[in-house]
């Protein structure tokens, strides 16, 4: 299983590329439910100020909000690039030591 850093890392380089929606690959269960990580780390890098924009579909409203869909209006901040420079990083660091 990723860590929601490198979830979140992997998001952002897609979105550099020029990835706008993020949806799940199935019309599955199975595939909305591992969809929720991504989503959730796209929610936290929007809250952070690592994107510009970004909107939400919603699936579900029950007992915990499910995400059906990503779609991100603006790119990647200063401080998306930032973080994705220091992650990548401390990653490399990791891998070496």
């Amino acid at each position: 299983m990723k860590t929601l850093g490198l979830i979140l890392q992997n998001a952002l380089e897609e979105i550099c590329a020029g990835k706008k929606l993020f949806i799940p690959e199935a019309a599955t269960q199975e595939a909305l439910d591992d969809f929720q990580q991504i989503a959730k780390a796209i929610s936290y890098a929007d809250s952070e100020g690592l994107l510009e924009h970004c909107q939400f579909g919603i699936a579900d409203f029950t007992e915990r909000l499910t995400f059906s869909r990503v779609l991100v209006a603006g790119g990647v901040t200063e401080l998306g690039y930032e973080f994705l420079r220091n992650y990548g990083s401390s990653n490399q660091r990791q891998k070496v030591g």
